[in-house]
């Protein structure tokens, strides 16, 4: 892999001469790109035309005219029932985001500000980053073509009212359709690791000006795109909303370039953004990047292997989708075919263009000889059963069962123990783990990269930002997330995930799970308290000693392994007590008596709350 090497403290050089070779560099970068993956965009067409349940050909004359022309929208059926799952699990994510300390359940200053990072988090999710929207559409992309990209900038939106001139601004995830997100042809790896990646936007003169004012864009010589891209264009044509004859021939079509090149020619890679527009082949403006991190999160809900773009559930379905389709109008017109009939007719005896309906009258002098019916099909019996096989063979592929095989509620007996009806549920999900963990992951990559974008601005001392945080949380808990975002090992410190943490979620079997866990750390824990009473206690012998310590350590390892089983736990480390140093804490003259008590008011606990005289028996529980 390249080594990228940046330089951001010297100023760039915007000679003409290396303006030009910029030029040069993405028009051949960006129009490879565009023609490499011309043959995905035509099946990403495809894919949204079978989605429509909109036929291929608008009329089909073989082997008839107007033959049975209904596509059967299998890929369809399939897509919506795993969006509908991804949908229901995310709504059941409370709170959406979770936070969680990497370093020692010790380290309570950390504790305390990842808590109040969590805090602020969640108002982010919720009220700046715009998932009620751009959500939705970053999961209909990634299950139905199998890619979806979040673009993640620091926004600033001013409105001018007749009493006031209002502003707000922050980090805001954007849903890019994936037309529109363009990278190297054969691309792999991070977003990091490209050599540059873009964004494409379409805008009117008016948007131009506007741009052109307010981010200094040097317009001279753009020229408005002959029409919008063909993937796009068939999404507004399924979708009945094409854009005004007004706009036609007068949108621009515009990138915006995350790219490392070597400007100055110093030999080392400069990190840079670019606007650039396409079809005057010109850059409208360039500069370093404006963040430090690359403001994208893309996501595949079936990798292929060493390629950035993915393998969706329309496209697992596409070859059963057009099987089946074809069977099922062959089955269509074999029912019209083999209830008809065609006339032999002597010649002379009926008009050439007769034509026949019920209660018909038609005068012939010998009717067994002169008009003859001839069945025109026979029934095919074993077509259905071949159209299940495909439908069979398309759930295999996905992982859904809904598309003909019977509820779980059918199958299973009354009797069915609980335990097992949920385990057999599951089942079903297996097939979507992989898929909805890239979906999770993806959603957790934006929440990540709107902190990125808060940490970028208090490292650049950003007062407004500063004043927001405190708003938003409190003068404390404020003080804890710029502690937190300042550090330079954020990253090791923090972990950011989705509450979601599985696609077998069920609430009933989390709370079940949840009491269960309470149980298991309750009598860790009133056990742990004995041995630990026990090695502090003066008259406890040496060798008694080291045997508990062992024992507590041993316990501690087999819970923290038990704990890692349950999905609700992503941090076990903050559950697990280190008897070392409890025990010089006790001995030292930590009271005993309070913990105790604590610990008789838990859940699951036994006992009087009083700490054991004496060591209990071998096998007593």
């Amino acid at each position: 892999m390249k080594q990228i090497s940046i330089n951001k403290t010297a100023k760039l050089s915007l000679s003409e001469e290396n303006m030009q070779r910029l030029s040069d560099f993405l028009t051949r970068e960006v129009e490879d790109a565009f023609s490499s993956r011309s043959s995905l965009e035509s099946v990403w067409r495809e894919l949204l035309r079978q989605y429509e349940g909109v036929p291929k050909n608008p009329v089909k004359n073989f082997p008839i005219e107007n033959a049975p022309n209904i596509e059967v929208t299998l890929g369809a059926i399939a897509a919506d029932s795993i969006y509908a799952q991804v949908v229901d699990l995310l709504d059941q994510s409370d709170p959406f985001i979770t936070c969680r300390a990497m370093g020692s359940a010790a380290d309570t200053e950390l504790v305390n500000d990842v808590k109040a990072l969590q805090k602020f988090a969640n108002y982010m999710s919720t009220n700046e980053l715009g998932f009620e929207t751009s959500g939705d559409d970053f999961t209909l992309d990634n299950v139905q073509l199998g890619t979806s990209f979040f673009y993640v900038p620091w926004t600033e939106i001013r409105r001018k009212t007749r009493v006031s001139t209002t502003l707000s601004s922050g980090p805001r995830a954007y849903c890019m359709p994936i037309e529109d997100f363009i990278v190297p042809g054969g691309s792999k790896g991070s977003l990091d690791d490209l050599p540059w990646f873009g964004i494409r936007f379409y805008y009117t003169m008016e948007d131009i000006k506007a741009q052109a004012k307010a981010n200094d864009w040097n317009t001279l010589g753009i020229q408005a795109a002959g029409a919008k891209d063909w993937v796009r264009t068939r999404r507004e044509n399924l979708g009945q909303h094409v854009e005004g004859l007004e706009r036609k021939g007068h949108l621009y079509e515009i990138l915006d370039i995350y790219c490392y090149f070597d400007i100055d020619g110093d030999g080392i890679d400069e990190d840079l953004y670019v606007v650039f527009d396409r079809t005057s082949r010109s850059v409208l403006k360039v500069g370093y990047a404006p963040y430090d991190r690359r403001p994208g999160v893309l996501r595949c809900y079936q990798r292929r292997p060493h390629m950035v773009y993915g393998i969706g559930v329309l496209q697992m379905l596409r070859s059963y989708e057009e099987e089946l389709t074809d069977l099922h109008n062959y089955q269509t017109l074999n029912v019209l075919l083999a209830n008809s009939r065609m006339w032999v007719a002597k010649e002379g005896a009926v008009d050439d263009d007769m034509r026949i309906w019920p209660n018909k009258k038609v005068s012939v002098p010998n009717p067994k000889e002169d008009l003859i019916p001839l069945q025109m099909g026979e029934i095919y019996a074993s077509l259905p059963q071949l159209q299940a096989m495909i439908i069979q063979l398309a759930e295999r592929r996905v992982g859904v069962n809904e598309m003909s095989n019977p509820r779980a509620s059918s199958v299973m007996g009354n009797r069915t123990p609980g335990i097992t009806t949920l385990s057999l549920l599951q089942q079903v999900n297996k097939r979507f783990a992989p898929a909805f963990n890239s979906i999770r992951d993806g959603f957790a990559g934006a929440v990540i990269q709107g902190l990125y974008r808060y940490q970028e601005r208090l490292l650049a001392n950003d007062a407004a930002v500063m004043a927001h945080i405190t708003q938003v949380v409190g003068v404390d808990e404020a003080q804890s997330i710029f502690r937190l975002l300042r550090d330079k090992n954020f990253d090791e410190r923090v972990n950011v995930e989705l509450t979601v943490t599985s696609s077998s979620v069920n609430k009933e079997a989390d709370r079940q799970n949840a009491m269960m866990l309470v149980n298991i750390l309750s009598q860790y824990y009133q056990r742990t308290l004995e041995l630990v009473t026990i090695a502090a206690n003066p008259q406890t012998p040496p060798a008694v000693v080291d045997v508990a310590k062992k024992i507590a350590n041993s316990a501690g390892e087999i819970i923290d392994r038990t704990i890692r089983t349950f999905d609700q736990i992503r941090d076990p480390i903050a559950f697990i007590i280190n008897v070392d140093e409890e025990i010089d804490a006790a001995a030292a003259g930590a009271p005993q008596q309070a913990i105790t008590q604590l610990l008789g008011m838990m859940p699951g606990a036994t006992g009087g709350g009083q700490p054991p005289t004496s060591p209990p028996p071998i096998g007593a529980s």
